[in-house]
């Protein structure tokens, strides 16, 4: 696995790219490597999960487990990851911030590190050249050849790229960040404890052995493998401009508000609010737009959990 001296190993940078996009060498040898693992593991459970669930059933253990797992990680990834590590839309204290590491590395879309380098990238080059997985251009900066295949790439295709973020570049609070970087080097870890232990244990707990196999297969590695194409539609279907959903913002670049993804992410299908105001950890601009991770994270705002959030591009200051 990646480690933070294979980040810092001084990696070649394609000319024709931005700043802070390595090509080739270790690290990228060392993403390549940790994604056909991941996905390898999230697709063939995935594949057994359909075959489980056909061949001997799952009940009501297994979809709660199922329902829980998925809103704990699409929490993570939309509250902790996003709105927290990549864009400090809000602070917390160490426990706190301990708290939103582990769940954000359990959505099992790659470290702190790497998550954060490559979504501060995609913001600075967003559906331009150097962008990480824009439907309009690929990882060398070439347009696609047509919108389905764009479409592929921003969906996943991107993650094969012989090309990387330049976390040195892009995350240098990220690695001088002691709690992100424990998560970051022990990310196999709480990937295991997200798609397996948790589940296993719920479901033996439960139901048995039936149950916990159940549990793993389906709320645990089928669960993984959706959120993160969940995920992913913020990706493609939210920088259609305009082809799906709709733009509040007339800004340079596709984004789009998508319900049917804003649904599924608990608020990041508010993407063409999100890139207007990247720093709001409130995307809801009317009643019918819901952010389910916004209300939270101003709900933790009450109880004194987090503090100084953004709204409307200013810091609220917490007295």
């Amino acid at each position: 696995m990646t480690t933070v001296e294979d980040v810092l190993s001084g990696e070649p940078v394609d000319p024709k790219m931005p700043p802070g996009v390595l090509v080739e060498g270790p690290v990228v040898e060392a993403k390549l490597r940790e994604s056909y693992i991941a996905f390898g593991l999230m697709l063939g459970g995935s594949i057994a999960a359909f075959v489980w669930a056909f061949t001997q059933g799952i009940g009501w253990v297994e979809i709660s487990v199922f329902v829980g797992m998925f809103s704990l990680t699409t929490v993570g990834i939309g509250v902790a990851m996003h709105r927290l590590f990549v864009h400090r839309a809000f602070r917390s204290g160490p426990v706190m911030r301990a708290f939103f590491a582990a769940i954000a590395t359990m959505a099992v879309q790659g470290s702190i590190l790497k998550w954060v380098s490559n979504h501060r990238r995609h913001h600075l080059h967003t559906d331009k050249p150097g962008d990480v997985h824009s439907p309009y251009y690929d990882g060398s900066g070439d347009p696609h050849d047509s919108f389905f295949k764009g479409m592929v790439y921003a969906q996943g295709g991107w993650v094969w790229d012989h090309a990387t973020t330049d976390a040195q570049y892009y995350a240098k609070d990220i690695l001088a960040d002691p709690i992100a970087m424990f998560f970051t080097r022990t990310r196999w870890y709480w990937y295991a404890l997200s798609a397996v232990i948790i589940p296993g244990a719920i479901g033996y707990a439960f139901g048995g052995v039936h149950s916990l196999i159940g549990c793993i297969l389906f709320s645990g590695l089928f669960r993984s493998y959706v959120m993160t194409f969940s995920t992913s539609l913020v990706n493609s279907v939210c920088h259609s401009d305009g082809r799906y959903g709709y733009r509040r913002f007339d800004i340079a670049d596709g984004t789009t508000n998508e319900m049917v993804t804003n649904i599924l992410t608990f608020g990041e299908g508010l993407h063409n609010n999100h890139h207007r105001f990247p720093r709001d950890a409130y995307l809801s601009h009317a009643w019918y737009e819901i952010d389910i991770n916004g209300l939270i994270i101003l709900g933790l705002a009450k109880l004194g959990l987090v503090h100084d959030i953004f709204v409307g591009g200013r810091r609220q200051r917490s007295h």
